[in-house]
């Protein structure tokens, strides 16, 4: 072949190889690029917007926060009587936590427990006063909300409140300093909450029971009881009642949530929370209180009832105070034991904000 017919020959096919390596390049750029949603959702803003309380008797005020335009959480000042967050909601916005008694309870509820206010940090256990339960008696605490602030900035959002733990008369029994801080990490919405217990008024004892502390009821249909698949694990891997009075890092409650365009459970999505206990907290045992009703409690401070040796409690001297430190994970999907322990991991390097 003469050198004229051989570039005759050749240019047709680094043609074609040029069409080709610029589609592979295209398909390249394109598979790599993350899709609009993801990227939309990674620069998602942050919003706290405040409310008045839904509770005529406080004077304080309610915070509700968005990611995207989508309502994460309401911190309610009083949450029929205590300070917590309803309602609770994935990244999608599924609700995470029972209705019952905020509102009138609902398929799959039950109207058992009402001091089960979806997410809520209390004891039953103070000095001789509890915290947990809330049917008045003599011995009945209640905590009330002092003062709220918040700060936004584009990585998230920062709540802090003062809280005064009062007796049934109105005298305070204690107070504590609360931090939620709302972000965003693999996907999921991560709430840190550090709280600093204050001897106040005199020693202060947080006592030996299972009532208690850092608590949530999620969705009547996460439930284990309700048979749909929802169920509760620990880091060890225990399950559902065998997680229960167990000393874990966290506890993640995983299960469908129920949706109004469908009576079929098999088509609804699942969502979880996933609880943890800071590795550096000053009380380095944490007890869950995990129940196949749909409770569960990170609890510092319990060990009778959980097989343990009885003991006196933790005493806070007056004028001293105690740090906890916990995180909430809200995730969409199944339970992922890879993604949690990369969460807890995560965790357990920050240093709590107070």
């Amino acid at each position: 072949m003469n050198q004229l017919c051989f570039h005759r020959f050749l240019r047709p096919l680094t043609q074609h190889a040029c069409v080709a390596v610029a589609a592979l390049s295209i398909a390249q750029a394109v598979s790599a690029a993350p899709p609009a949603a993801a990227t939309a959702d990674a620069n998602a803003t942050w919003e706290a917007q405040t409310v008045a309380s839904d509770d005529k008797d406080s004077n304080q005020q309610d915070v509700e926060i968005y990611r995207g335009g989508k309502l994460i959480a309401r911190h309610h000042s009083s949450l029929l009587g205590t300070p917590g967050l309803y309602p609770l909601h994935s990244p999608s916005g599924q609700p995470l936590t029972r209705d019952y008694p905020m509102e009138e309870k609902g398929k799959y509820e039950k109207d058992d427990h009402h001091h089960h206010r979806s997410l809520w940090f209390t004891h039953g256990i103070v000095n001789e006063f509890d915290f947990w339960l809330d049917k008045p008696t003599p011995h009945t605490g209640y905590v009330v909300q002092t003062s709220l602030s918040k700060e936004e900035t584009e990585n998230g959002v920062t709540l802090t409140t003062k809280n005064d733990w009062n007796d049934p008369d109105g005298n305070r029994v204690l107070s504590d300093q609360r931090r939620w801080r709302f972000s965003e990490s693999q996907g999921d919405t991560v709430i840190d909450l550090d709280v600093r217990l204050m001897a106040t008024d005199g020693d202060v004892v947080f006592g030996d029971t299972k009532e208690g502390t850092l608590g949530a009821r999620v969705a009547g249909t996460m439930k284990v009881d309700a048979k749909l698949g929802g169920t509760g694990q620990n880091a060890e891997g225990l399950k559902d009642g065998a997680a229960w009075g167990k000393k874990s890092s966290w506890v993640d409650y995983s299960g469908p949530i129920l949706q109004a365009d469908s009576d079929e459970p098999s088509d609804w999505p699942t969502a979880g929370i996933t609880m943890f206990y800071h590795p550096d907290n000053s009380q380095p045992d944490c007890y869950w209180h995990v129940r196949t009703y749909g409770l569960f409690a990170a609890n510092p401070f319990g060990r009778h009832h959980f097989g343990q040796q009885e003991y006196d409690g933790v005493k806070i001297a007056d004028g001293e105070h105690l740090d906890l430190h916990f995180r909430i994970v809200l995730h969409d999907g199944d339970f992922d034991r890879e993604k949690t322990e990369q969460h807890f991991a995560d965790y357990s390097e920050t240093k709590p904000s107070l």
